[in-house]
């Protein structure tokens, strides 16, 4: 078992490398774990289905292997290619084995992805061991002689000097390595001894290693926390005052816990025997049990009960229901905040941050499908004013919500209202504690932290799993900007949003918006986090989302921010018999006893009818696969996007052609100010809405902009650029003339205009536009031929103009002038007189280029 134990203890870090759980996901080392752990566990034997169950079993597989995405994917492919070689006619000893081993990590990894899950949940709804545990945890640093106090979950210890602060938590002591570990080998064992021994002999052995294995296990963790330790204060003693902070990193290096896991591996081979088995051989694929040792059992199939079973249990897990829509009437509540507010429009006027860190472009996004309406300061909140709404936005309080308006918003709920609470990091403004007032009455918090990426603390991308939440199952990857976590405490709900390689820090009181530096603190919890949460009180919907930021003017038409937004409003404004309790509780129960109980009664038949236990993975597979599938089109169908009543101008950012830096949250993708971010944040100040696409999706919009392309234009592209433009499409194309390898003549030549960088400076120059007395000073530009002039550089067209059909296409050659640093590198920044000329002229080149706003 040498060889199996350390397989296992690969397919128990395959998890850490293949989804990022801690570090960013590393595939190409996750694939060469899966290849080594094949060949460790080829030695495993396996219990083989005839030909037939065979074919049936890879038949089942194929559509989980089509659906699942990586890393999961692995489980049915090999699952199914190993079962494949078995049957294969010509197959060589060499080739059967590593089929052999296929099969054995397909079923372990099974075992342990559905632990991962279990932990992940458990992990996201609170980090923090119980209270008994963390004194157990406590115990190890004051045995090793070092002066210890345990505070709740907080373990404090006096060394180097100094008091360390130590989170208590699931991943310091058993973390999802060490348990998918244990999870994978007591299905390791469950195959070795389900060959071996027969009947009650079968279970007796397989428990008694069982039981070996736990201990060796738990047994573990007091010298894994003491290693941990032991490290943390090592490399506190080598570092300097600069770096000493983040000598915890440690604690989120996956690397750390897969070494760790060396004391289980060695633990369980020395412990745990491996009992004498027979060769491979003696059970062949079409092996069939002799007919009078098995008892006839009614012959209802037992793979069909249990893949019904599990049918009906991810029914239970997955689905939401999401009931008919209301009336639409969304109600942002502007009193007790002066964050981020919807009264200053985003327009040409105001910048810096009233300008920018505001609400009014996703509150006139919304204008288009909803009634938006606002409850202003001088407004109360009360039962009358909240009949007006159908959904309540609470968001970012600045001060604290009086006994009287809570209760009016709690009797909201209850009576069928919905309610949208939006927080942000670290209680900044005591935004979260003026919010926890109301959300307590739900059972939920916001936690008083921030939220980093492990590796890139502020680059946070969430991807929707494949089963989502109905909020987030049109919302394509995005990234997080500064985030709190939420949490759930005991209520009862989903996570509408869970993410994994995460860590939190508490607040820096000294700091302005008490926002703590990026480093790895030895106080911090990391692992999975909840950042939204759907529940349901009484008659109402109640969602809580833990990013304010991403909502403002300056992110919001970012990929994912917009939709992520019209899926909590367009949820919210629905309403179901299941939000009652009651009702809820009278389908979950029944749903769950009948799932339970078809998956127990297929195990019991399978035991008794000797079916091979592949056919019963497989089976569980194709049923989970069935009603994933059902429940996506489910939730599709149910909260389709609603209808546009008053459709805003859109205009298209491509990026098919275009792969210039522009903005991620609120810092630019291009540090050195070379990057686009700006002028993209700009556009919508104009009346507009934005959105980035490529391929056929950017053709979608009322108009096009294309800054500075230089991937290669394909004929396809550039007939269906032809066919935009002649049916009415409005196209800018932004091109500079310190860009190298541009293509934007692959663009404009088929339209009569062309751009040439073969241009000389022009000492103290001015650009002038047509119908305007604005002049903005320009010292070199791209020349533009062709066309109707709109812009010079002295005598030189810099910007012009083509009609074509009933659309336009134009060329701006100076688009250097509008990159971030010479747009003044941030939103934040005030502009002076030539900052503000420079800005005209950008709207005034758009404004002749695109179709008019509102």
């Amino acid at each position: 078992m040498i060889r199996a134990w350390i397989g296992i203890a690969l397919l128990a870090a395959s998890w850490l490398l293949g989804l990022g759980y801690f570090q960013p996901a590393n595939h190409f080392l996750w694939l060469c774990a899966l290849v080594a752990a094949t060949v460790l566990l080829s030695e495993l034997p396996i219990h083989w289905p005839n030909r037939r169950q065979t074919l049936v079993a890879i038949l089942l597989l194929l559509p989980g292997a089509w659906l699942m995405p990586l890393p999961y994917k692995a489980i049915p492919v090999l699952l199914a290619a190993g079962l494949a070689v078995q049957i294969a006619p010509r197959a060589r000893r060499g080739l059967r084995k590593l089929g052999r081993g296929a099969v054995a990590v397909g079923a372990v990894l099974l075992a342990q992805s559905l632990a991962l899950q279990v932990y992940s949940t458990l992990t996201a709804r609170s980090h923090e061991l119980p209270r008994p545990l963390a004194k157990l945890v406590g115990a190890v640093p004051r045995l090793l002689g070092i002066d210890t106090a345990v505070d709740g979950s907080v373990v404090a210890m006096r060394s180097l000097g100094e008091t360390h602060r130590f989170a208590a938590a699931w991943e310091l002591a058993l973390d999802p390595a060490t348990f998918c570990f244990l999870v994978g080998g007591l299905i390791a064992l469950g195959l070795l001894h389900c060959v071996v021994a027969n009947g009650g002999d079968r279970w007796r052995t397989w428990l008694r290693s069982s039981l070996v294995l736990l201990a060796v296990t738990f047994a573990w963790v007091p010298f894994r926390v003491a290693m941990l330790f032991g490290i943390v204060f090592h490399r506190t003693l080598r570092a300097d005052m600069i770096t000493e902070p983040n000598v915890a990193d440690v604690l989120v290096n996956s690397w750390v816990h897969i070494l760790l896991l060396a004391g289980p591996v060695l633990l369980a081979i020395r412990l745990i025997r491996r009992p004498s088995a027979p060769d491979e051989e003696d059970q062949p694929a079409g092996h069939e049990p002799n007919a009078s040792s098995v008892r006839r059992w009614p012959r209802v199939p037992a793979p069909l009960l249990i893949g019904v079973g599990v049918a009906v249990l991810t029914v239970l897990l997955h689905w939401d229901p999401v009931g008919r829509p209301k009336s639409g009437r969304i109600m942002f509540v502007e009193r007790h905040s002066t964050w981020e507010p919807t009264t200053e429009p985003y327009r040409t006027t105001v910048y810096g941050e009233a300008g920018s860190y505001n609400y009014a472009g996703i509150f006139e996004y919304c204008g288009q499908y909803y009634e938006m309406l606002r409850l202003l300061e001088d407004e109360e909140i009360n039962d009358e004013t909240l009949e007006r709404c159908d959904v309540l936005v609470i968001k970012t309080p600045t001060a604290r919500y009086s006994s009287r308006e809570v209760n009016a918003v709690v009797r909201f709920v209850r009576q069928g209202g919905s309610l949208l609470m939006i927080g942000d990091h670290t209680n900044v403004f005591d935004m979260n504690t003026f919010l926890n007032d109301i959300s307590r009455h739900f059972g939920f918090t916001f936690r008083n932290d921030l939220l980093f990426r492990v590796g890139s603390p502020y680059v946070q991308e969430y991807r929707p799993p494949l089963v989502a939440h109905p909020i987030v199952g049109r919302v394509p990857p995005m990234n997080f900007a500064v985030s709190c976590s939420i949490d759930p405490g005991r209520s009862v709900g989903r996570m509408a949003i869970r993410n994994a390689g995460l860590y939190n820090l508490p607040p820096a009181y000294q700091e302005s918006n008490y926002h703590p530096q990026a480093e790895y603190r030895t106080d911090m919890q990391y692992g999975a986090w909840c950042q939204m949460w759907a529940t349901r009180c009484g008659e109402g919907r109640v969602l809580a989302f833990a990013d304010s930021t991403l909502f403002s003017n300056f992110c919001v038409y970012q990929p994912g921010k917009k939709e992520l937004f019209m899926g909590m409003v367009n949820w919210l404004n629905r309403t179901s018999a299941f939000d009652r309790l009651w009702v809820r509780l009278l389908v979950v129960v029944p749903l769950g006893l009948a799932g339970a109980a078809l998956l127990y009664l297929g195990l019991w038949l399978g035991t008794r009818q000797n079916a091979s236990w592949l056919m019963t993975v497989a089976a569980g597979l194709a049923g989970w696969t069935a009603s994933s599938l059902a429940i996506i089109a489910l939730h599709r169908c149910s909260m389709p996007t609603p209808t546009i009543e008053r459709p805003l101008t859109h205009v298209v950012i491509d990026r098919t052609v275009s792969e210039v830096p522009l903005h991620t949250g609120a810092f630019p993708d291009d540090k050195e100010g070379r990057g686009y971010g700006l002028l993209e944040q700009w556009i919508p100040r104009i009346g507009n809405y934005i959105s980035r696409q490529e391929g056929a999706g950017a053709f979608t919009g009322d108009g096009l902009v294309i800054i500075c392309p230089t991937r290669s234009v394909s004929a396809d592209y550039r007939n269906r650029l032809r066919q935009y433009v002649e049916l009415g499409g409005h196209v800018l194309v932004f091109d500079a003339i310190d860009l190298e390898g541009s293509t934007v003549n692959s663009l404009l030549w088929p339209f009569g205009l062309a751009s040439s960088h073969a241009t000389e400076p022009v000492d103290q120059g001015e650009m002038r536009l047509a119908d305007s007395d604005l002049k903005t000073p320009l010292e070199v530009s791209c020349q533009v031929t062709g066309g109707e002039p709109i812009a010079w550089l002295g005598e030189m067209p810099v910007a012009a103009r083509v009609r074509y059909g009933q659309g336009t296409i134009t060329a701006v050659g100076c688009g250097a002038l509008f990159n971030d640093t010479n747009m003044g590198t941030n939103w934040l920044v005030e502009p002076d007189a030539d900052l503000l000329n420079r800005f005209e002229a950008l709207y005034a080149l758009l404004r002749a280029s695109l179709p008019a706003g509102s």
